[in-house]
């Protein structure tokens, strides 16, 4: 069998120049033709091809989950990802890259020209295994996409003996970007199993139809979006063809498309199984209501293979990411170091949260001319009634903040005198439990331990209220990171319905089906009665800044609003200081409840950082790829 060699495309400008590669060919002849020889040998393969997956949900990798302003780190950690949500980046050493991607769609370029010369693997099999490599390869078209923007489309891969020039790939435009990832996803679906047909115990978070057909939807959304769609801001990236590489024309018709994909996989998920998550389990039901609409939300994320849950990554081990969220909690005393917290949600995302009455806060007419920052024991003592009971520790101080906020607030935020429910069940209020994280109190920070909140807030959201932590020991639940569910394809929907056809009640009732979940009136009710601007939904404006908080509080610590804000064009937002409460030093409630920068940008985010940059050593091999904007 003759095998084609490979080379990575512009990475080819280092190794195709190579004396040292060249020498090395036969040996890659013997080893691809070693690896296709039996359907025990593919399958390995074939897990190659799916090792290339970023770790979603990686705090310390995943550029989405520490590189924008939901959550901070304390200056000990030196992740890469702090350095991008620092203004970091740069061309010499690009941070991040995932350049190793490439060498993953390489991969795929091999096993589907090979795999159907394997003798010992029936058709059937075949036949998925294609379907799932078309996938991956699709995906990863659309992980560089959305980094870089328009990329090389690497459809095969090219022989050894091919000139110089021939390897020198072009970008190629936007929309033939997103064309061919689209085409490919179509093409894996007709060929991929069914939900059912994946056995849970052994295949759990290989490919299906409804992940085909979920991403396929996202795709063109984000080809719809504002960066992609008619952006002005690259009017002046043109490549050495003279072809333009963004669209200068704004053109609705892609949110129609976008609309139509989205339908079409909300209706694949529901023929399929998939529906907002609601959690049964006997023991919450014998808790108080209260708890069991937070776990409900928070389960969302961490129950394995729920029922929201679409596609569910496996590669990485969020115990980790378990560990970094959680704080540590008054009555257990635990002593170790295993319990980080030094994840921890910014201010920001802690006022993006809507009030109980469903709408922001900076507009509800109870809240916003309110001392947010008052503290509520010493300055206006009031007691306590209704759910107030379990949700903020009684007759202690902390800020009117914390309270008459909507139940995603209290599933989502650890907070200084919040009621923790968790560490498997307890019963209220015989054993109740919180979090105090002034300076040197319990959940806060200490001069023996690095494990700390910089911005005096947890994020109680990402890790499952199961784990079980006492003096010595934490036991964590392990779940696949949901790396798409069913409620951001309802928002994505919205949003395309919004951006096509305006305000319909259509697209609201996507939304109200999110928020019912978290106990909360539809969006025409509650601006109606509760917002300063009550016409807000009745305008595409206003539902469109409804639908983009909506997914800013539904998918928070997701890995979704660093990706969000770039396709809405709004790098701004990362120009605001992230700040907290004085976590540092304050040992009191006067110096506590402060509202304190956690950290001092160096540079102001601008056009130029929607997008990361080429490596500068790869532009100047390759000068058919045209450098990014600004870089």
């Amino acid at each position: 069998m003759k095998t084609k060699i490979l080379i990575l495309f512009w990475a080819v400008s280092i190794t195709f120049m190579s004396c040292d590669y060249l020498d090395v060919v036969p040996d890659n002849i013997a080893t691809i033709d070693y690896a296709f020889r039996n359907r025990a040998m593919t399958l390995k393969y074939l897990y190659t091809c799916y090792s290339y997956l970023p770790q979603h949900g990686d705090v310390g990798n995943d550029v989405a989950m520490s590189g924008g302003d939901e959550t901070w780190l304390h200056m000990f950690i030196n992740w890469s990802t702090r350095s991008i949500a620092n203004g970091q980046q740069n061309a010499t050493s690009p941070r991040n890259n995932h350049w190793s991607i490439w060498q993953g769609i390489r991969d795929c370029n091999i096993f589907l020209e090979n795999i159907n010369n394997v003798p010992d693997i029936p058709q059937y099999e075949k036949t998925r295994w294609t379907g799932e490599v078309k996938f991956l390869k699709a995906y990863y078209h659309f992980y560089l996409f959305r980094m870089y923007g328009p990329i090389p489309i690497v459809n095969e891969n090219l022989l050894v003996s091919a000139e110089t020039e021939t390897v020198k790939l072009y970008r190629e435009p936007v929309d033939e970007v997103v064309d061919y990832i689209v085409d490919l996803l179509d093409e894996a679906y007709t060929q991929l199993p069914l939900v059912r047909e994946v056995i849970q115990g052994t295949e759990a978070g290989r490919i299906d139809k409804v992940i085909a057909k979920c991403l396929k939807a996202k795709v063109l959304v984000y080809a719809a979006s504002p960066l992609f769609n008619g952006n002005r801001d690259y009017v002046g990236l043109v490549d050495k063809r003279g072809v333009q590489l963004f669209p200068q024309q704004y053109d609705a018709e892609k949110w129609k498309r976008a609309a139509d994909a989205c339908k079409e996989a909300i209706d694949e998920c529901h023929a399929n199984g998939k529906s907002i998550y609601r959690l049964v389990d006997i023991i919450t039901l014998t808790s108080p209501e209260v708890f069991q609409k937070q776990c409900t939300y928070r389960q969302a994320v961490t129950d394995r293979w729920n029922s929201e849950l679409i596609w569910g990554g496996t590669n990485y081990d969020c115990s980790s990411l378990s560990r970094y969220c959680q704080a540590k909690i008054m009555q257990l005393a635990a002593e170790h170091t295993s319990i980080r917290s030094e994840w921890g949600p910014t201010m920001k995302m802690v006022e993006k949260y809507y009030s109980s009455n469903g709408v922001p806060i900076r507009e509800d007419v109870d809240w916003y001319n309110n001392g947010w920052y008052d503290n509520r024991y010493k300055v206006r003592p009031e007691p306590s009634s209704g759910n107030e009971i379990y949700l903020v520790r009684e007759n202690q101080r902390t800020v009117y903040l914390h309270y008459n906020r909507e139940m995603r607030f209290y599933a989502s935020i650890g907070f200084d005198m919040g009621i923790y429910y968790g560490n498997g069940y307890y019963d209220f209020p015989t054993d109740v439990r919180w979090t105090e994280f002034f300076t040197k109190a319990f959940s806060g920070m200490s001069s023996a331990s690095e494990c700390y909140s910089i911005t005096g807030f947890s994020c109680k959201k990402m890790h499952s209220f199961k784990n079980a932590l006492n003096r010595t020991t934490n036991s964590v639940e392990f779940y696949p990171f949901p790396i798409l569910r069913l409620a951001d394809l309802y928002l994505l929907y919205a949003e395309a319905l919004n951006e096509y056809y305006g305000p319909t009640d259509e697209a609201i009732s996507y939304i109200d089906q999110v928020r019912s979940r978290a106990d909360l009136a539809g969006v025409k009710e509650s601006w109606t009665n509760y917002s300063i601007y009550p016409d807000k939904p009745s305008t595409q404006d206003g539902l469109r800044e409804i639908i983009r908080n909506e997914r800013t509080i539904e998918l928070a610590f997701e890995g979704q609003r660093f990706w969000d804000i770039r396709r809405w064009k709004q790098i701004q937002e990362l120009n605001e200081q992230p700040a907290g409460w004085n976590a540092m030093t304050g040992e009191n409630e006067e110096d506590f409840y402060v509202v304190t920068p956690v950290a001092q940008r160096p540079v102001a985010f601008t056009v130029r950082d929607y997008f990361w940059p080429f490596s500068e050593s790869e532009v100047s091999i390759n000068n058919n790829l045209v450098q990014n904007y600004g870089w």
